[in-house]
């Protein structure tokens, strides 16, 4: 075996690692006890004020509640891996304070050698660093996930996010999240600096249409399933229908707990998990998502509150024609399949109380399986006669 060099990780075969820690060998003194302070100024208030950091604002309180959770660091930087903001749970934050991983810390290659930081935005791709894959030993206890956020027009990385906790603490899955999380910034910035020749009138931070509310979300759950913003389809799996359409059921709002329950019942599922969920939810609906509580933004059109609202108006022909089938049939959360029962049996009673032939046939259409309702629809047709 070929003898290890002092500008060697002791335990990593990968190429960027190697790369890395032959340059800081080169640059980093390994006995560094801290990242350098490079700027002194109030860099959160000018990182607010830029663009990344008006985008940024969609994914502050995930950030937040997931460090929390999670004790982890989480950290955004600007090009130059200057940290501009930094969330953090308390054992993690007293780490980070002791070796400078803070606002208006420097966390480049140059100044504290191999970390995931800096990988992540000489590499303009997601990168991480394992414990003693990192240069210096002050934080070889630690594991890093990075992501980039690169600016919508040019492609140049903007900044990182970054995720990091101690080695006992770490996921895999942690590098999927700080990549998800950055990617609602890109969108972010997509939606309100994409334009690279802006209007005279156009402000920092000023939302375009169909952005942050504007435009009317479209929600269709009964017998099919569509989202759409206006006119513009907007994509969505499964589950983010789910917890779509349970938002939708209460514009209120609900807390991280109380939507988690409704969703996913007694499914064991971490809180990181479904933020994550809704944090992709939040990208694809541009931003229209807010939270503590979660809630839908902006005018919401959802057949599943119209049809309720018909029925409470004793409106059964308007109720019969938006029905279209049962509520999202794929799904077994319990907040859907209560609602799925409750308009299923609510309408049907009401439809075969009133005696109207034409509802009973129309309602039949979409119950095939409802002997009962076919029955007393083959009824209506003869006595028609």
């Amino acid at each position: 075996m070929r003898p290890r060099s002092p500008s060697e990780p002791a335990e990593t075969e990968r190429p960027e690692v190697l790369s890395s820690w032959a340059r800081s060998a080169r640059a980093v003194n390994r006995d560094i006890a801290a990242a350098p302070i490079v700027d002194g100024q109030d860099v959160t208030r000018h990182f607010l004020d830029s663009p990344l950091g008006w985008a940024s604002r969609v994914i502050f309180d995930d950030l937040t509640d997931l460090a929390g959770d999670g004790d982890l660091i989480a950290a955004i930087t600007d090009s130059s891996v200057t940290i501009d903001w930094v969330a953090g749970g308390r054992a993690m934050r007293r780490r980070a304070e002791r070796v400078n991983f803070t606002t208006g810390a420097c966390w480049a290659e140059a100044a504290v050698g191999t970390n995931a930081l800096a990988l992540a935005r000489d590499r303009a791709e997601a990168s991480f660093v394992l414990s003693s894959e990192h240069f210096a030993p002050m934080v070889q206890e630690w594991v890093c996930y990075s992501a980039p956020v690169h600016d919508p027009t040019t492609g140049r990385v903007l900044g990182v996010l970054d995720l990091s906790t101690v080695w006992n603490h770490a996921h895999p899955a942690m590098l999927t999240t700080a990549s998800a999380l950055a990617r609602c910034v890109e969108n972010e910035l997509a939606v309100h600096f994409g334009d690279p020749h802006p209007g005279p009138d156009r402000r920092l931070g000023e939302p375009l249409e169909g952005a942050d509310g504007g435009g009317v979300l479209t929600i269709a759950a009964l017998g099919r399933v569509a989202c759409r913003i206006d006119t513009v389809p907007v994509p969505v799996s499964r589950r983010q229908m789910e917890l779509l359409s349970v938002l939708a059921l209460h514009p209120d709002g609900l807390s991280l707990d109380e939507l988690t329950g409704r969703v996913y019942g007694d499914h064991a599922v971490s809180p990181s998990t479904v933020k994550a969920e809704l944090s992709h939810l939040r990208h694809a609906l541009h931003g229209r998502i807010t939270s503590r509580p979660y809630r839908l933004l902006g005018l919401v059109d959802s057949d599943v509150q119209r049809l309720l609202d018909y029925l409470a108006a004793g409106d059964l022909a308007t109720a019969v024609d938006l029905y279209r089938g049962p509520l999202l049939p794929f799904s077994s959360s319990p907040e859907i399949d209560m609602w799925r029962n409750h308009i299923e049996v609510t309408l049907r009673t009401a439809v075969l109380s009133s005696g109207d032939g034409r509802l009973i046939r129309a309602l039949s259409e979409q119950s095939t399986y409802d002997v009962e309702l076919q029955q007393a629809a083959i009824a209506s047709l003869v006595a028609h006669r």
